[in-house]
Formats: structure tokens, sequence, C-alpha cells
């Protein structure tokens, strides 16, 4: 029972002169703690309070006063089914997290390399998006530690040849992450051309499974939201994704000097079970050694496609 419910004494708890039974003792504790006697059903002989149940009394008072049931605490805005696309990502982000040892490592990079290189790109050929220059960058690097373009398998894990990379986008309300495959051998164009067809594509609502099949590695890129730094949920079964951050002017040392300079968060995560510390770390160090020097890009293709 609850102490703030209504009396629940019997007659027989009811003395002749009209006094409810309890003891000294019980009337004292009740007295010092603000508990109605009337409120409480004694335990003693004939229906006598006594002490053990004036210290439930206050107990479950206590318990009513630190969990109080309100109106405003059962309301409830908006129920929504979790299905369709939500129910997809619901299980896929649990499965992830369930069944991997995620860990992420963050860096920063100056990006003033890239913003030049867009800018070229964007004068000599067609406009470029900082997305089309990231995954080319991930890709090759991903040929120089192909550890990284790995999924498990059971018992197994299984480092792939070819690299497919996912590119996270919204769709309305939801998560999409169509695939890139082969980008290691596509020019920076190349990609941009494949990326805007599939966002025209997730436009008229017609991608079809194959346009998210077989992704070895995933990039999210969430600096069009201001976000510097983030722990992005690698995607099952591959072993690890690349968070993008914005590109913001940070104070940057250069030959003894303090200057302003443009600079991007990387966040790498990667499944501890199957991918070392270390290992992920030299990835990442690679991928910021491109981000900063682009101009490897063009040294290194050849190298890379000999791996």
């Amino acid at each position: 029972y609850k102490a703030s419910e209504s009396p629940r004494i019997s007659h027989s708890q009811i003395t002749a002169q009209g006094r409810i039974k309890a003891s000294p003792l019980a009337r004292a504790i009740a007295r010092k703690h603000g508990i109605a006697l009337e409120t409480i059903r004694g335990s003693g002989p004939g229906g006598r309070i006594v002490k053990a149940d004036v210290l439930e009394a206050i107990e479950q008072a206590g318990q009513e006063r630190r969990f109080p049931v309100t109106e405003r605490a059962k309301a409830v805005a908006e129920t929504i089914p979790i299905k369709g696309a939500r129910k997809a990502i619901f299980d896929n982000m649990w499965r992830s997290l369930s069944q991997s040892a995620q860990l992420t490592l963050h860096c920063d990079a100056s990006a003033a390399a890239i913003i030049a290189l867009r800018k070229q790109i964007s004068e000599l050929r067609k406009d470029v998006s900082y997305n089309a220059i990231f995954i080319k960058i991930v890709a090759v690097a991903l040929r120089f530690h192909p550890a990284i373009n790995a999924s498990v398998d059971g018992n197994l894990i299984k480092v792939w040849k070819q690299i497919n990379i996912g590119l996270a986008m919204e769709k309305e309300d939801s998560l999409i992450v169509p695939v890139i495959r082969g980008p290691d051998k596509k020019s920076i164009v190349e990609i941009e051309d494949e990326i805007s067809a599939l966002i025209e594509k997730a436009r008229q609502n017609t991608l079809t499974p194959d346009d998210f099949a077989n992704g070895t590695f995933t990039v999210s890129n969430l600096g069009f939201a201001g976000i510097d730094y983030f722990t992005p949920i690698i995607r099952p079964p591959e072993s690890a994704i690349l968070g993008i951050g914005r590109i913001v002017e940070r104070p940057s040392v250069k030959y003894g000097q303090v200057v302003a300079e443009p600079r991007l968060g990387l966040s790498l995560t990667f499944d501890h079970r199957i991918i070392d510390g270390a290992p992920a770390a030299r990835f990442l160090n690679t991928i910021r050694q491109l981000i900063e020097e682009p101009s490897l890009l063009l040294a290194l293709a050849g190298e890379a496609e000999k791996i």
C-alpha cells in the first residue's frame, strides 16, 4: 500500500476512546516524520501499529517523493513506429556496436592544399566536391594499408582486393550509403560524376540494391553540419569508417610564426578485434599526408596499382 492512499484502518485498530491503537514508540516516530497514523495498517496484536509499520510507511513515502508519478512525465508527443529504412538503420547500428570492438582515433590536417586543388580542378574541368577528393585520397591510402580494407566473416578475416567506398548521405529523414566502386583507379572528376549520379538517383528514388552492395570502407562527412570531430559507427561487415569534419581556420605554427590556417578534423573508427592501434594510426596519418600534399596522389597512383 501507499502512505498517500486513503486510510485503511479497521474497527479493531480503534480503542474504546476512539484512538488508533499504536505503541508509544510508533506514535513518536510517526509524529517526527509527519506520518498520519490513519494511513497505516497495524501488524501488531489486534491491529496495533508498531514501530516496523511506521518505518515501512516512512520508506514508502520517501519512494513516492523520489519517483513522483505525474501526467507530465507520462506525456508522449508522438509515437513513431520503427520500420522501413529506420528499422534497417536501427538493426545495423545495434549489430555494429554489439558485435565489434570499436575505437576511434582523431587528428587534424591542413586543408589549404585541397582547397587549392579543388579550385584548380573546378577551373580546368568542372566543379568537384570535397567528397570526391576525400574518396580518392582514402582509396589510395587503402592501397598502401590493405589490412584496413577488410571484413570479418565468422572466424575469418577477408582482405578485399577491390576497393569500394561507401559515401554516407542524408535522404529526407534517413541515412543511405551508396557505393563508389574502384575509386583508386578513377580520377577525381570521374568520382565526382558518380557521386552526382547517385545523388540524382536518390532524389528520384531510383537507387537499386546494387548501388549499396559490396562496400569495403565508408566515408562520412559531417563538415556541412559544423562538426569538427565525431565517432562514426562502422557499417557491417566493414572494419573501418572515416569521419570528416568541417574546414575552419585555426591557429597554426608556420616557420616559428602563429598564423591562421584552414584545417579539418579526421575521425577514424576501426574494429580493434582485427585492426591494431598502430596500423590504424599509420593509415590515418597517410590520409592526413595526402590531404596536406595531394600532389602525392599523382606520384603514388602508379605505385598503388602494383600492390
